[in-house]
């Protein structure tokens, strides 16, 4: 996905101009969807919350992604990611009922999930600019 995502680069088809502003809340997002796919293991207080965490984080995942890119193949593949997270939280839930929620844990357990989240984020943060995107306005 990504060879093919690099490739389409070579000839974007642009289908809107994000505004700069748009670069700060795809962060914020970002860190928020750090912290939603790690709850399911965290076992944390956020995992009380959402029902499924890993499917909501590729949701807000591919939702700043969209923000910020409004090129065709970019549109492609983060659309169609947010897509299939949305069907397969549907589905789930109409196959598996009622959601029973899991029982309630230390603050530790959220404090930890936070520090890993954070540092997962710098970490992929500095992937990108590896790649020849850096995330960061400035």
């Amino acid at each position: 996905m990504v060879q093919g995502y690099k490739a389409a680069g070579a000839a974007p088809v642009d289908l809107w101009f994000p505004p700069a502003w748009t670069v700060h809340l795809n962060n914020l997002l970002m860190l928020l969807a750090f912290l939603v796919f790690g709850a399911g293991h965290a076992k944390g207080s956020l995992r009380r919350m959402i029902r499924h965490p890993q499917l909501a984080g590729v949701k807000i995942w591919a939702l700043a992604h969209l923000l910020v890119n409004g090129d065709l193949a970019s549109v492609v593949l983060f659309g169609g990611l947010l897509a299939w997270a949305v069907v397969s939280m549907i589905l789930i839930n109409k196959r598996d009922g009622a959601w029973m929620r899991p029982p309630a844990s230390p603050l530790s357990r959220d404090l930890i999930h936070i520090g890993v989240s954070v540092a997962l984020f710098g970490g992929v943060a500095m992937v990108h600019n590896w790649l020849g995107v850096w995330p960061f306005p400035g």
